[in-house]
């Protein structure tokens, strides 16, 4: 009796060692559930919308992709530290370390950084006809960049342009799906004479908050346009009956590309615009525009995107 109750007390003791939580390397263990927990992790982006597809690694071993929700989740993970990495193409990749309890299921929200990408960049020039008595030509120099920010325009920290003379930060707005960021230099606002922007590299730094930094270099003007049309018909204020004949010609065609036509009521909507050839010096719009006042424009571009315009206000009885 006495040695069979070794034998069962020996039994019982390698039975309770073999579910020791003995320390080992093994990330996973099938044969032990001890000191092992889940992880559950949700994924959003900066609007909290879910995000599917990223792929999330637990210490460069274990790595699934999230679901349609946003959501991806480990079981028997071991306890201890873990370094979790966050991929997903067009967002920042990024890792966050954490520690695993036993038996306690860990749950994590993250958020990811879309990075900014840009769509576009140009310079253009433009000459415009005002009826300002102090200043009846106005010139212009406009940088553009447009940059697609998933995560709003507040997103984007610092949007600026540099010379060498100075450096400028760029005005931004929505444009579509884009964020617009522009700076537009004029006689007024220009720290030198605007034609001295001819070949003047500027070099473009867009920077989100986190760190993620897009360049454009040597954003240069090719050159800028220096005269405007001329609209011989109709006169400032006239009135014009239908239909409306429009004449006018251009100066120097040869430095152009193409002339763009356009007419706007009084609130500065367009009621027509359309391309023509820069050979092109008359024009009949045949539908019956509203008793009113409108305004016609001629604009012609060059070859490099610059252009210079007219324009005359005209009333339809």
């Amino acid at each position: 009796m006495v040695k069979f109750l070794k034998i069962f007390i020996l039994c019982l003791f390698l039975y309770q060692g073999c579910y020791i939580d003995q320390p080992h390397e093994a990330l996973l263990d099938p044969e032990n559930r001890f000191g092992k927990s889940t992880v559950k992790i949700l994924c959003y982006d900066y609007f909290h919308n879910p995000l599917p597809g990223v792929e999330v690694s637990i210490n460069d071993t274990l790595s699934k992709i999230t679901d349609g929700n946003g959501y991806v989740s480990f079981s028997n993970v071991l306890k201890g530290n873990l370094k979790i990495k966050f991929n997903k193409d067009g967002y920042s990749t990024f890792f966050i370390d954490t520690f695993l309890a036993s038996g306690i299921p860990l749950e994590l929200v993250e958020y990811l950084n879309f990075v900014p990408q840009i769509e576009t960049s140009y310079v253009y020039s433009s000459v415009k006809r005002t009826y300002d008595i102090l200043d009846s030509l106005r010139y212009d120099v406009n940088f553009i960049v447009k940059v697609l920010e998933k995560d709003s325009i507040d997103d984007i920290s610092l949007a600026s342009i540099k010379f060498d003379f100075g450096e400028f930060s760029f005005i931004k707005v929505y444009e579509g799906n884009f964020i617009k960021c522009s700076l537009n230099f004029n006689r007024l606002s220009s720290p030198l004479n605007i034609y001295d922007l001819i070949g003047e590299n500027a070099s473009i730094k867009i920077k989100d908050v986190y760190g993620e930094s897009l360049i454009v270099k040597n954003l240069t003007l090719i050159r800028f346009v220096e005269y405007i049309p001329t609209i011989d018909y109709p006169y400032e204020a006239q009135q014009v009956d239908y239909p409306y004949i429009f004449k006018f010609r251009t100066d120097k065609p040869y430095y152009s590309s193409y002339i763009n036509l356009s007419i706007n009521d009084e609130n500065d909507s367009i009621i027509f615009s359309d391309s023509f050839s820069i050979y092109d010096t008359l024009f009949v719009y045949e539908k019956i525009l509203k008793e009113g006042e409108y305004r016609f424009n001629v604009r012609v571009y060059d070859l490099f995107g610059n252009f210079s315009e007219n324009s005359v206000k005209f009333f339809s009885k």
